[in-house]
């Protein structure tokens, strides 16, 4: 059977890490890019790629009905890419209702949308929808055990995501990825991008875990490649695809085993960083099997972890020095 090609693309949180690396990938696909973003003063990749005008994006708050569906309404799409979120751990911590309102509610008003107009939409969900788990790695029939703000946040997408599926046949898949990395992510609290930055200006890193917490890490343009591959199945329908995939490299490392692979990548030595403990809410160890999403859809990630650094240092070497 061959493949209708998707002609058009809504990405919501299209000013982000992944939507940027996605809607550049896509545009060189030939593909027409509407985006959705929350804030329309802050830097974003998308102008750093010289690709901003290139893509018509709507600015306001997923989590309001009413101008999303109005927006809905006055356009056409071929598959919804939704992305947009509140992605930090701390900041759901400290601003709850923000984080349900916007990761809760703004997925719902999402779904009943596609729904309405018979879309087909991959979400992106996180590893932290399982919360803590003495097996490891996750499998994606894992319960999902979510109990600090993000991770609840995350649970009840995926929960929302089996619903709107189960009860009304919604075209729907969720992708549950491990640590995200690349260039381009302005998250200075983030592990990767915080010690690019506090490298380049010669200052010494802050570490809030002790370094000994283990997680996947995966590049943002394997992300991206698994994002269209499963739209695309999703899209054509396609008999094998599954309600939800893990999808993460085989990259199960410590937090101070990538801290110093990214010291030695930008200074050549390792640095000694500074510890400030602030992980109290932190799931301490996480890792997931990518078995289903490659056997299924034939889905896995390429870059390894040293060629992923070494292409995100670089493009942090060009943002900070240039």
């Amino acid at each position: 059977m061959n493949n209708k090609k998707i002609d058009k693309v809504l990405i919501t949180g299209v000013t982000g890490l992944l939507g940027s690396w996605m809607a550049e990938k896509m545009l060189n696909e030939n593909i027409q890019i509407s985006g959705i973003a929350i804030d329309k003063t802050k830097d974003n990749l998308l102008k750093t790629k010289g690709i901003y005008k290139k893509i018509t994006i709507e600015y306001f708050d997923i989590s309001n009905e009413l101008a999303l569906s109005e927006y809905f309404k006055n356009n056409q799409f071929d598959i919804v890419f939704h992305l947009a979120a509140q992605t930090q751990v701390i900041d759901a911590n400290l601003d709850p209702l923000h984080t349900f309102n916007s990761n809760i509610k703004g997925t719902w008003n999402v779904l009943n949308e596609c729904l309405k107009k018979d879309v087909p939409v991959v979400v992106a969900s996180s590893d932290k929808a399982y919360g803590v788990s003495s097996k490891l790695p996750y499998l994606e029939s894992h319960d999902l055990n979510g109990v600090y703000p993000y991770e609840v946040s995350k649970s009840i997408t995926e929960m929302l995501v089996k619903s709107y599926h189960q009860t009304y046949d919604l075209n729907v898949v969720s992708l549950r990825c491990g640590n995200i990395y690349g260039g381009g992510d302005l998250n200075w609290d983030r592990l990767i991008p915080g010690v690019c930055k506090w490298l380049f200006n010669n200052e010494q890193p802050i570490l809030r875990t002790d370094g000994s917490f283990k997680r996947d890490w995966v590049y943002v343009e394997d992300v991206v490649d698994a994002y269209i591959q499963v739209g695309s199945s999703l899209y054509n329908r396609d008999k094998k695809i599954s309600l939800a995939y893990n999808f993460a490299a085989d990259s199960y490392k410590t937090v101070i085993e990538v801290y110093n692979e990214v010291s030695k990548n930008i200074t050549g030595k390792i640095i000694d960083p500074i510890y400030k403990i602030d992980s109290e809410t932190e799931i301490p160890d996480q890792y997931l099997d990518s078995k289903k999403i490659r056997d299924e859809l034939n889905v896995k990630s390429k870059v390894r972890l040293s060629e992923g650094i070494e292409l995100t240092v670089n493009w942090y070497r060009d943002y900070f020095l240039k």
